[in-house]
């Protein structure tokens, strides 16, 4: 038997799309981001595809050691045309980050920092926004609250620290 990838056909790309949604649904993110570089291969370009890629692998990122996840998330928001969903993305990136930091005990300390990361980007988003889209926002007022809720504060070394001191 040969063992290679095959081809989706272009006129099957929409119910891919759909299949990737329904595998990000059920929790099976591999399934999604295999499906999305299918679609990619042949679609380098489909905005849908990227976004639902970049979320697949961003579903993926509690496990550890994914520094690879990470650059591949990374090159695939610089392929977004769209400014904002670039500035969405990143922003989500960072989130994704900071609440994995959240769960790794040794790691909490680095919370924060990704969390202030994620805000900056979704501020920029918010900034320009398309309109009735308050996506940026919900996501901003969400790490606002963990923040709040898990007390979370600047590292010692920090240069967040250091502003605080001189205040």
């Amino acid at each position: 038997m040969d063992l290679h990838l095959h081809n989706i056909h272009a006129d099957s790309v929409e119910l891919a799309l759909e299949k990737a949604r329904q595998y990000r649904s059920l929790a099976e993110p591999e399934i999604a981001e295999s499906i999305c570089l299918d679609i990619l291969h042949i679609e380098p370009d489909n905005q849908k595809a990227i976004v639902l890629y970049i979320l697949a692998l961003s579903d993926q990122l509690h496990h550890a050691g994914k520094k690879t996840q990470v650059k591949s998330i990374e090159e695939a928001i610089e392929k977004l045309q769209s400014r904002y969903q670039q500035f969405y993305y990143t922003g989500l990136l960072h989130e994704r980050r900071a609440r994995f930091m959240l769960t790794q005990s040794m790691a909490r300390v680095f919370a924060y920092d990704y969390f202030i990361e994620a805000l900056q980007f979704y501020q920029k988003a918010e900034k320009i926004r398309p309109e009735h889209n308050d996506e940026a926002t919900l996501r901003w007022n969400s790490c606002i609250r963990t923040i709040e809720k898990e007390n979370l504060k600047p590292r010692p070394d920090s240069k967040d620290a250091r502003l605080d001191m001189e205040s």
